[in-house]
Formats: C-alpha cells, structure tokens, sequence
C-alpha cells in the first residue's frame, strides 16, 4: 500500500531586519524570512514530486504563524 499526500517544506531562513506585527498573537518583532515549496509526498515525509514555485514567506517567533510576503 502506498500512502501519498502534500506538504510545504521549508528551506533556509534569515531574519528581517525590521520589526513585524503579528496579526495572531500581537507580537512587535524581528519576523524569520523563509522559502518553501509545496511536493506531492510518499508516506506523507518523502518528497517526490514539486507541484508549486517556491514561494517566500515571513513566520512569527513568537507564534509560528506563517504569512505569505508579497513580491514587490
């Protein structure tokens, strides 16, 4: 049987220099710069294949909430 799904994986991140607001938690900080892309998975933790571009996203340190950052 195989068992396949999606799933975002995440690669490198760097801070930003200037500070944030969250709109879950209300955190005023640094948020952490990320890039990702969305696969077709086995076993839902075994990437196969791409089935989105990557995208850039900023995360909050205090709540883990992902948003996705405009590309300008």
């Amino acid at each position: 049987m195989i068992i396949i799904g999606t799933r975002f994986f995440v690669w490198g991140s760097e801070r930003t220099p200037e500070p944030c607001h969250c709109g879950k938690c209300g955190a005023q900080a640094p948020f952490i710069r990320k890039k990702g892309m969305r696969f077709i998975t086995f076993f839902f933790f075994i990437p196969t294949i791409p089935i989105s571009g990557i995208t850039q996203m900023l995360q909050c340190p205090t709540c883990g909430t992902r948003y996705q950052q405009n590309q300008a």
